[in-house]
């Protein structure tokens, strides 16, 4: 009887010290556990771990393509993954919330027109993406037409076993049924006119500092289209007509001023190969057979210097006859817009004429010209000097030449009046933006707060048993 009763014991210590080691899993009841529930309705560790895969698949082609594109080689292994599946499962709780949310609201139900909408932008975005998977995956496939179209749709799946057509449609709906909560969240929001005011005077306030530290800022901002709510003092517009150099004449000129650079790195390095030569020569401790290593070497180093600063030479007067070639080109077409301009005909006529500036061809440069200022840097000094040296509205500068681009012709068009822009000339600015905020934030509160109503229950550690 002891002995029988030492065995069980014996058998219960082996069973304790063996731990999980004789449990073994039943992979289906594993792959139903329940990973996300809420208010009753779950989601199974199968399907939550497939869209972790799916997810993390996803991830790691965008950094794929990114690095690619800037000619980077991509590791893997660099990417921290380790958030992505609690990403996930916040993207599940937030599906079925807004889910449940939807189905109970009758009045939110779709129309026919919302169904035809779904249909129609589930496919189009199923199309473009196979067309995404034909241009980055299967560029060199010899399939065309039907072929090609399913080798994609076959090679989509590898990508995300979940992109089907359908899947692209239960998307479009979810976005459907998020734009309709979204509407009914944000039905009652409005912005006030307190509200407006104190926008704008947070707006010029932020400008004036901006400004106060950075003037070309300004400028920046008016010479781009951008809205701005202040104008700081010592700016001006002006409009100018640029005789440009031909695309052709362009490329001679670059070629020619590269040849430069290139000859004038070839000289500072056989000057620090002579240098480093002489250097060496007067290091004390060297040995009779090292110095006359060196000294044969002057020689050589300096003829290489020679012929460094020859080729310069030469490159550097190739360069200079480039750019008087260039100006040359182009000064029947300056005189005969100088002539024009003391004919009296109109400035802004001239530029539609002549003008190879882009920036004078489109708004707003083409109806208030540049916003320059002195010290302007984002321009030529040329131009800006020019600019500035004008006295008065109306005044037409001479030809101001531009080794890069022609011919500068500037005219002082207006001043820029300092102080702040009107409220109610940036109101179409400010309240839009103020109301979408608003909206935003309303909704982002109604969906946390139903979120909280939920009972939500997760169970992140279930993935790793």
């Amino acid at each position: 009887m002891r002995k029988k009763l030492f065995l069980i014991l014996l058998l219960v210590v082996c069973i304790a010290l063996s731990g999980c080691a004789l449990v073994v899993k039943d992979p289906v009841r594993d792959a139903q556990q329940v990973i996300v529930d809420v208010n009753g309705e779950t989601v199974d560790k199968q399907t939550v771990a497939q869209e972790i895969a799916d997810y993390t698949n996803n991830m790691m082609n965008y950094y794929y393509q990114m690095y690619s594109m800037y000619g980077l080689s991509f590791n893997a292994n660099s990417i921290d993954t380790s958030g992505y599946p609690q990403d996930v499962i916040d993207n599940k709780v937030r599906e079925l919330v807004l889910k449940q949310k939807y189905a109970a609201l009758p009045e939110l139900a779709m129309t026919e027109e919302d169904e035809a909408d779904i249909a129609a932008h589930g496919q189009e975005e199923y199309d473009s993406m196979i067309e995404q998977v034909k241009s980055l995956y299967l560029s060199k496939s010899e399939k065309e037409g039907d072929e090609l179209t399913a080798e994609a749709q076959a090679y989509a799946l590898t990508l995300d076993s979940r992109y089907t057509l359908d899947y692209f449609k239960d998307h479009a709906r979810e976005e459907k049924i998020t734009d309709k909560l979204r509407e009914y969240a944000i039905k009652d929001v409005t912005v006030t006119e307190d509200e407006v005011k104190a926008e704008y005077d947070t707006r010029v306030a932020d400008a004036k500092e901006s400004y106060g530290s950075d003037i070309t800022a300004f400028g920046s901002a008016v010479n781009a289209g951008n809205t701005v709510y202040y104008r700081p003092a010592g700016y001006r517009y002006v409009k100018q007509i640029l005789v440009g150099f031909a695309d052709d004449v362009k490329s001679a000129l670059t070629t020619a001023n590269s040849a430069v650079t290139t000859a004038q790195t070839a000289l500072n390095n056989a000057q620090k190969a002579l240098g480093d030569n002489a250097e060496a020569l007067a290091a004390e401790g060297i040995t009779a057979e090292e110095k006359a290593e060196l000294e044969g070497k002057v020689a050589e180093l300096e003829a290489a210097l020679e012929a460094a600063q020859a080729d310069l030479n030469e490159k550097t007067a190739a360069a200079e006859q480039a750019k008087t070639d260039a100006f040359a080109s182009i000064q029947p077409t300056v005189d005969e817009v100088v002539a024009k301009i003391d004919a009296g005909e109109d400035f802004d006529a001239l530029m539609e004429q002549y003008n190879t500036d882009p920036g004078m061809q489109r708004e707003p440069g083409k109806t208030n010209g540049y916003a320059v200022c002195a010290g302007y840097t984002p321009f030529e000094t040329a131009f800006v000097d020019a600019a500035m040296a004008l006295e008065k509205i109306g005044d037409v500068s001479k030809p101001v030449a531009s080794d890069s681009y022609g011919y500068y012709i500037i005219r002082y068009q207006s001043d820029v009046e300092e102080g702040e822009i009107a409220l109610d000339d940036v109101r179409s600015v400010i309240e839009p933006e103020l109301l979408s905020k608003k909206q935003d934030d309303t909704y982002d509160a109604a969906v946390e707060q139903w979120t909280k109503d939920a009972s939500v229950k997760t169970y992140i550690e279930r993935l790793s048993n």
